[in-house]
């Protein structure tokens, strides 16, 4: 069962202190969870989909947020999705031991087969007249394989929840022996073990046995991003807090001149600060106004000076746009925060830190 009080002040403490994003991902909802989803609209879905999410996940959608803060890049939103997929019994469960063994020699098979082999075997045992071209082929092939193989492995019983970087996803299982458990999924690597990214001379079809051992339950796939955030904000040193004091008045006495339309104000405090020393949070603050401000202030050199500064101190985790919903367009823009709920983290949280 979630601790849904902790979790809530560790994430409420750690969006107003983190300001650099050192855990992974964090830079894309920086710690900040959307609005929680309405029970009677996660209730409406459950009824029509004959589906009951699992308690802890429940949990998180409509006591946190539905979507938002989470390990990686952050939990995406529900959106009540009516795949069918998600009504079809998951092999990843003990009662489908057997046929998750058979999929995943098939897939890992799959993975390492040569194609220009099979379509020349093709070939051989085809009549010239009625051989197709190989891409044709190739796309038979590839569907034949997504309706027998993909979907199976990555799909039946299994509801998107996060990604975790570059291809990997995770996925939460909603029926079979481990529903209420998160499974790591790849589609681009084959179902080996040992796994892609360790050394081995030689590999060999993952079974049941060795790819439950992978599983996690929601609330500890959730727990260790808390654990971390945790930590995060309580080995910030002394110098570190102090950076991040003065940084969060200076953005909020910015963002003031821009309401109050204080062009002269915004620029004396562009030409004072310091792009290469500035925090990661503060960064996308004022990235979020460079389009607006290089547009409205094109005749003066303190918006232009500071932004270019900015481009040439790039950080891996700075944004090329600023990570805010709506306005990055990235396959982070769902988790991110609104530009308002981003402002209100440079304030101090309703709850003593």
């Amino acid at each position: 069962m979630l601790d849904l009080p902790r979790i809530k002040a560790v994430l409420g403490k750690a969006a107003y202190l983190d300001m650099d994003f050192p855990i992974f991902g964090s830079c894309c909802h920086t710690h900040l969870l959307h609005p929680p989803l309405a029970e009677e609209t996660l209730a409406a879905w459950e009824e029509l989909m004959q589906i009951s999410l699992p308690a802890d996940y429940r949990s998180y959608l409509t006591a946190l947020g539905n979507g938002g803060a989470g390990p990686a890049y952050g939990i995406s939103p529900f959106l009540c999705p009516l795949e069918e997929v998600l009504l079809e019994p998951t092999v990843l469960s003990d009662q489908s031991e057997a046929e998750f063994d058979r999929l995943s020699r098939q897939w890992y098979d799959y993975a390492n087969e040569d194609v220009y082999e099979l379509y020349k075997a093709y070939c051989l045992h085809t009549e010239e007249g009625t051989r197709l071209p190989f891409q044709a082929w190739d796309n038979q092939h590839w569907e034949e394989c997504d309706r027998t193989l993909r979907a199976p492995l990555f799909q039946y019983g299994q509801l998107f929840l996060a990604n975790q970087g570059c291809s990997h996803d995770v996925f939460l299982l909603l029926n079979g022996s481990h529903r209420g458990m998160c499974n790591y999924s790849n589609e681009e690597y084959d179902y080996s073990y040992p796994f892609w990214y360790e050394k081995a001379a030689h590999r060999q079809a993952i079974t049941w046995p060795q790819y439950r051992g992978t599983l996690l339950s929601f609330e500890s796939y959730l727990m260790r991003y808390v654990h971390q955030a945790e930590e995060v904000c309580a080995s910030l040193s002394p110098e570190k807090k102090e950076q991040f004091h003065r940084e969060r008045l200076e953005v909020l006495e910015f963002y003031e001149a821009i309401q109050e339309k204080n062009w002269d104000g915004v620029c004396s405090m562009l030409a004072v600060l310091s792009p290469p020393a500035l925090s990661t949070k503060s960064r996308r603050f004022y990235l979020y106004y460079e389009e607006m401000l290089e547009s409205r202030l094109s005749g003066r050199p303190e918006p232009s000076r500071f932004y270019q500064e900015m481009r040439r101190s790039h950080r891996y985790n700075d944004p090329e746009s600023c990570y805010i919903q709506g306005v990055d367009q990235s396959s982070c823009d769902e988790v991110c925060p609104s530009f308002e709920a981003f402002l209100q983290s440079f304030s101090p949280p309703e709850d003593p830190l």
